[in-house]
């Protein structure tokens, strides 16, 4: 079906994809749920250990890209966990708002927005302005 045709066509569309995080952003709490959302995700994956480092440094701009990212060296929160990422795990962080888990009554991020709340401590945190 051609652009114009989907334009016309009678039926539902989604909403544009930054529009779609901006609404999870405004529903969905801030602050240390973000820590809780990534614990629940290694237990998911089935880690036995998850390790959160708050780096303080700030790192030099002069070799990045473009300009613009200089803002982004600052303080850092680095979340590992031993879980192995798969090809599944990578299929649930692309689709956004359809967990792959919820089928599965033993898992907690069965919701499919969990992961969506890290865009508060990210550059995403700008759509919300």
């Amino acid at each position: 079906m051609s652009e114009r045709e989907t334009r016309n066509s009678f039926a539902a569309r989604p909403p544009p994809f930054i529009d779609f995080l901006k609404d999870i952003l405004q529903r969905y709490p801030d602050g240390g749920q973000i820590l809780k959302e990534l614990i629940q995700n290694a237990d998911d994956a089935g880690a036995s250990k998850v390790v959160f480092l708050h780096d303080e440094r700030c790192y030099g701009s002069q070799s990045l890209k473009t300009e613009g990212l200089g803002k982004y060296q600052g303080p850092a929160l680095y979340a590992f966990n031993n879980a192995e990422f798969t090809a599944e795990d990578w299929e649930g962080i692309t689709t956004t708002g359809r967990s792959i888990k919820r089928k599965d009554p033993n898992k907690v991020g069965r919701f499919g927005i969990g992961f969506n709340s890290v865009y508060h401590i990210t550059g995403m945190a700008v759509l919300q302005r």
